[in-house]
């Protein structure tokens, strides 16, 4: 099939999907003029509760407690329905934005209105609700995100913004994304919730353990405080209907492609309807962003746009865009 058939296939079912919500209220997170400050992702965000439930009255935060403290996080949704539920909805969790303890990447120039506007782009281009979730520490999230980062606390925190979103909002079910450590993040989750219709991993560390070492960091094993989504793979839901894409460039130096081949097999070992999907689509030196592919695998899998047209699609995708936010 030309891709030139693909586009126009996905444009008639997103039309279909806009008309279908055009006339319903729509909920939109509203934008300020907040931008990040590397700084504060370096020193740690805190948000006082008050000033949270401003974020929440704009539909730009929950809160969320996990052991005894409580947390801000950020998100940017648009597409939303205000009255009744929402059947379905997609959310992405970001990659990191931090290589080292003093470096912030991502976020130069961004804020509050560029990512609601990147949400309105998703929910227009699809026609299903988009959320763009921020985790500790990044995209005006509180938290210090070099140190909360990976852990199982993080892990927490992010299941519990997918659940307080839910309840928000009315959301039945979810199409679950996440980049590189939102990525790990959107694995570990997938071993914990029945609601998902697709998930959609980009160049995940989801076999964590296997990444340490693969890089040579063996001797962070024995430091290093994380999760591992790997060692959950025979946890997952059995649910035949859901469908799960992992996105990976060959090439990628960060994330071993042989990490990513680790996962997917477990997860076919368990009869979990998964492809593995390599796409040498991302820029050098690293090889290791392929966030535009991703995004648009989630918007696709929500449109009920059938597997092989989706992964026709992607393939026929221009090279990763230099895009900031991951």
């Amino acid at each position: 099939m030309k891709f030139a058939g693909i586009a126009t296939l996905i444009s008639l079912i997103v039309s279909a999907n806009s008309f279908l919500m055009s006339s319903e209220a729509l909920a939109q997170s509203r934008p300020d003029d907040e931008m990040f400050d590397p700084i504060k992702v370096i020193n740690g965000t805190q948000i006082s509760p008050e000033v949270c439930k401003e974020m929440e009255a704009r539909e730009t935060a929950v809160w969320v407690s996990i052991e005894s403290n409580g947390y801000c996080l950020r998100y940017y949704a648009a597409g939303l329905k205000t009255d009744g539920t929402n059947p379905l909805a997609v959310v992405w969790i970001p990659g990191d934005v931090m290589g080292g303890p003093k470096g912030v990447r991502h976020q130069a120039g961004l804020g509050v209105a560029a990512m609601i506007e990147q949400s309105q782009e998703q929910f227009g281009r699809y026609g299903v609700p988009f959320i763009f979730l921020g985790r500790p520490g990044t995209y005006g999230s509180a938290g210090k995100h070099y140190d909360i980062r990976h852990t199982p606390l993080e892990a927490k925190l992010m299941a519990s913004a997918v659940d307080a979103l839910k309840s928000r909002y009315h959301i039945g079910r979810w199409v679950l994304g996440g980049h590189s450590g939102g990525g790990t993040l959107a694995a570990e989750l997938l071993a914990q919730r029945n609601d998902l219709q697709c998930v959609v991993l980009s160049s995940p560390a989801a076999a964590y353990r296997a990444r340490l070492k693969a890089r040579g960091w063996v001797g962070r094993l024995k430091t290093e405080v994380f999760f591992d989504p790997y060692d959950s793979v025979n946890q997952i839901p059995d649910q035949p209907a859901r469908r799960i894409f992992l996105i990976s460039d060959p090439r990628d130096s960060n994330i071993p492609f042989s990490t990513q081949e680790l996962y997917f097999n477990g997860l076919k070992s368990h009869g979990h309807a998964a492809w593995l999907v390599p796409l040498t689509k991302a820029r050098g030196p690293t090889y290791h962003s392929l966030v535009d592919f991703g995004q648009a695998a989630e918007g696709m899998c929500a449109s009920g746009v059938a597997t092989e047209v989706l992964l026709q699609t992607l393939r026929a995708m221009p090279m990763e865009s230099d895009r900031i936010s991951n």
